[in-house]
């Protein structure tokens, strides 16, 4: 099914002019090989473009490169159409070379047009050993032996614009003798069967050079004998197309979602790039998206209005597509393909914004948690790039609206536990989790805004209680602790309680004890509000709290405290 939508795709880019036609791929090319009528090289011409990137041209397609020799027509890298030799193996760099000659000589044998000969005579004069003297190449050889792919100019014309040179590569992809074929599984059709598959280039963590979706390197991958691409019988035409398409989509960096080990692109059917640039947008998160704007759009497409956005209509009800791949040593591995009305992904993703609503701390100015600020709270202490293997999992229940894989609660509270910091970051993502997971109706009641004073839910309670305790413990000092109760009874507490409760409370009589005599007024506030919350709990402590218990205790202190700070800024 993501070939057939991505051939699809591809039909649909080729008609928009947005890529080449069949036997065509986009790819970078960094220069430009300027040939006389000789075949001597007269230029060499940067196609770079002013922020250093390579420029995109239509050229040839070609299966891609594991491993051996294989050279591409009338465009390559140094190493094959040069000779240029980077690893100080010589003899490699002319076997490339003479595989690129061969290959060109061969296809151009019959071809008399003037840009056929150039090409033909530079291939029958170059001297690969020589190339490092060349007057044209020299002011670019480094960056040559850097790697960068090149294509053939005669008289300020790219090669590849011949009429003559583009019919007879037509007619070369096409030709059917002397192939395989079978019933292609995209099309239905016999067509000759792709031996290899397109390299996929932009997968965050993959090889640079492209990864293949489609390979068979090992006896166990293969089946009734068959080799290679026949376990997977895919025309070349069908592998060419979704290659192509899912390279153009990857290309296009601005409209890449990267989270963890997963890359993710999307698309929709015949539209335009407007709809990526939203879908991404709510992913990122960048700031501009609270714009009021911004919001009002969401809110008419997620009720199945049209909008018009950057002068283009929207229509909320245009089915889109959202890929995630992640790099598997050579090759890619599908993580999801998911398929929904594009109104309908925003509808998901703003259900999943609004579980995450919570009392904000005084000091916070970004009131809302991006999908990959919910993975960096994931992360181990001190950890850098190490991210819990949920990413495709969460980034799924998100697009879908289901339940959130249970690694979110297990982890956030591991993180809670390690270094004790209970940020509204982590009470939001716990929040969300028990709103939306819990079957449990008494933990959902935690699973408010703010403050529940209502529930009698005993976690939520022994919460509001810790919170309490520590409230008092800080006040008996005067002022802020380096050490609180939290950093030495936090783990103990909203696992096992009943341990811990009673030399909790005998704490808080010498707190209390030293409070009343400095603070006397303000000893009577804080004991009413703690035998609030200690008379409405049961005579048995839990002895023990599971997960989701855990999580509704945090939530319970989170609350308690938020409002404890914003009583001492209304005093203030």
């Amino acid at each position: 099914m993501i070939f057939y939508e991505l051939v699809q795709l591809y039909q649909q880019l080729v008609r928009q002019g947005k890529i080449g036609a069949p036997g065509w791929v986009n790819e970078k090319v960094s220069y430009g090989i300027m040939l006389d009528e000789n075949g001597t090289i007269v230029q060499l011409i940067s196609k770079k473009k002013d922020n250093g990137k390579a420029d995109m041209m239509s050229v040839p397609y070609h299966p891609g490169r594991t491993s051996g020799t294989l050279a591409f027509f009338l465009w390559d890298n140094e190493k094959y159409l040069l000779g240029l030799d980077a690893e100080g193996k010589p003899e490699k760099a002319r076997e490339r070379f003479e595989a690129s000659k061969k290959r060109h000589l061969d296809l151009l044998e019959k071809l008399d047009t003037k840009a056929a000969l150039a090409v033909k005579n530079f291939f029958l004069t170059w001297e690969p050993e020589k190339a490092l003297e060349n007057e044209q190449i020299k002011p670019d050889l480094e960056d040559l032996l850097k790697g960068a792919n090149l294509v053939f100019y005669y008289k300020a014309r790219p090669v590849l614009e011949d009429v003559k040179i583009r019919e007879m590569w037509e007619q070369h992809i096409n030709r059917k003798e002397e192939k395989e074929t079978g019933i292609c599984l995209v099309t239905g059709k016999k067509e000759p069967i792709a031996r290899l598959h397109p390299l996929i280039k932009g997968v965050r963590g993959a090889q640079s050079s492209g990864a293949s979706l489609v390979s068979f390197n090992a006896d166990a991958f293969c089946s009734y004998e068959m080799e290679s691409g026949s376990n997977a019988q895919t025309s070349e035409a069908a592998a060419s197309a979704y290659g192509a398409a899912l390279n153009y989509l990857l290309a296009d960096t601005q409209r890449v979602f990267t989270a963890g080990d997963v890359t993710v692109t999307g698309w929709v059917e015949e539209g335009e790039g407007v709809y990526q640039d939203l879908l991404m947008a709510l992913l990122n998160q960048d700031k501009t998206i609270q714009d009021t704007d911004i919001q009002e759009a969401l809110k008419k497409l997620s009720r199945g209005e049209s909008i018009v956005w950057e002068e283009q209509e929207i229509d909320p009800n245009h089915t889109f597509y959202i890929l995630g791949l992640s790099p598997n040593a050579a090759r890619l591995s599908v993580r999801f393909f998911l398929k929904n009305r594009f109104g309908a992904w925003l509808e998901n993703i703003q259900a999943h914004e609004k579980r995450l609503e919570i009392v904000l701390p005084e000091r916070v100015v970004r009131p809302y948690l991006p999908f990959w600020m919910i993975l960096e709270e994931m992360k181990a202490p001190g950890g850098k790039d190490t991210i819990p293997p949920l990413t495709a999992a969460l980034l799924q229940s998100i697009l879908r609206n289901s339940r959130y894989p249970d690694e979110l609660l297990y982890c956030t509270i591991r993180r809670i536990r390690a270094d004790h910091n209970l940020n509204w970051k982590r009470a939001a993502i716990l929040k969300a989790y028990l709103s939306k997971n819990s079957v449990n109706q008494k933990n959902r009641e935690g699973c408010s805004v703010g403050l529940n004073t209502e529930t009698n839910d005993q976690a939520y309670l022994l919460g509001r209680l810790f919170s309490m305790l520590e409230s008092i413990q800080e006040a008996s000092a005067g002022g802020t602790l380096n050490t609180t109760i939290k950093d030495q009874y936090l783990n103990s507490m909203c696992s096992t309680p009943a341990l811990v409760m009673a030399q909790l409370l005998k704490l808080k009589e010498s707190h209390m004890k030293k409070l009343k005599r400095d603070k006397p007024g303000l000893a009577v506030k804080l004991e009413q509000q703690i035998t609030e919350i200690i008379d409405r709990l049961e005579i048995n402590i839990p002895t023990q709290l599971s997960s989701e218990e855990q999580a509704v205790f945090m939530l319970g202190y989170y609350h308690q405290t938020q409002k404890r700070y914003e009583r001492k800024q209304e005093e203030a």
